[in-house]
């Protein structure tokens, strides 16, 4: 899958956090879930209370290492979209624009995701433009995640690495430690791509602001602060907490990871992701 994560920091001249988070889940997921062909769509919007107010001081020292200062100031919420391959995501805004008529597919009028300067971060010199941070991440299943009818309770674990320690260490040292949490219902290492600009180059015009020095900048300052993202699906903080007083990898952590902190997250499901192979046929 060509997998995407896109760090977004809201329009702070005109929303808070909670007006934001109405807005992309409601208004722009029910246009941006059109995208031509998308494959999956998940909107991770930070919680009101961070870790350490949910967990405490001593419990978000005992599993925090280094956290980066003000990393929640750079985005608010990210997708996490999936697609078969980069040429399928390039293509996406190629939209479909149509809804289900009595006739059968009709064009709809009302489609635009226009709201993009007003939901996200402006550019202010650039009308109808946002600050985007598409960034390409490559998965590794440690659990598949099981879906129940209750809200999850899903944390992101974002981590950089110590010097010298690829993914291939993280998937054969780290992630058998975190296969054995008996209480997890799903967990995925994300590995952010090498390249910070694959997933914005075709997707995003040429002189667009992403394109931009700035817009380069921006994406270089951010990915110095993290390598990669876990996911991690419970069903309540305590049975998060449990398998880490059960299995305690903090010692492997400590060899593997620079800085490494976790950030609970609303997940909102907008389209299941589907990895299977898709049918000879346009289908939504």
């Amino acid at each position: 899958m060509f997998k995407v994560f896109a760090f977004l920091k809201r329009n702070t001249h005109l929303l808070s956090h909670d007006e934001y988070r109405a807005g992309h889940v409601g208004y722009h997921c029910g246009q941006s879930r059109r995208l031509k062909d998308i494959r999956g769509y998940l909107v991770n919007i930070w919680t009101n209370e961070s870790f350490r107010g949910q967990v405490g001081d001593d419990q978000y020292q005992a599993l925090t290492i280094n956290e980066p200062e003000g990393f929640l100031n750079w985005w608010d919420g990210f997708p996490q979209v999936y697609f078969d391959d980069q040429q399928a995501w390039v293509n996406a805004l190629t939209v479909e624009p149509n809804r289900a008529t009595e006739d059968g597919l009709s064009i709809d009028p009302d489609w635009s995701l226009d709201d993009g300067p007003v939901l996200f971060d402006p550019v202010a010199d650039r009308p109808g433009e946002f600050k985007p941070c598409h960034l390409l991440m490559h998965e590794h299943f440690v659990r598949e995640v099981e879906r129940s009818e209750a809200k999850v309770y899903k944390l992101m674990q974002f981590f950089k690495y110590s010097e010298g320690v690829t993914p291939t260490d993280i998937q054969q040292q780290y992630a058998p430690l975190l296969s054995r949490y008996p209480n997890s219902q799903g967990c995925i290492i994300n590995f952010r791509d090498e390249d910070r600009e694959a997933a914005m180059r075709g997707f995003y015009p040429d002189d667009s602001w992403g394109h931009s020095d700035e817009g380069l900048e921006h994406r270089r300052e951010f990915c110095e602060m993290w390598d990669g993202a876990i996911e991690h699906y419970y069903t309540d903080l305590d049975a998060f907490l449990a398998d880490r007083a059960a299995i305690n990898p903090a010692y492997v952590e400590q060899q593997l990871f620079q800085a490494n902190w976790y950030v609970p997250v609303d997940e909102n499901l907008v389209v299941m992701p589907n990895r299977n192979p898709p049918p000879d046929f346009y289908f939504r």
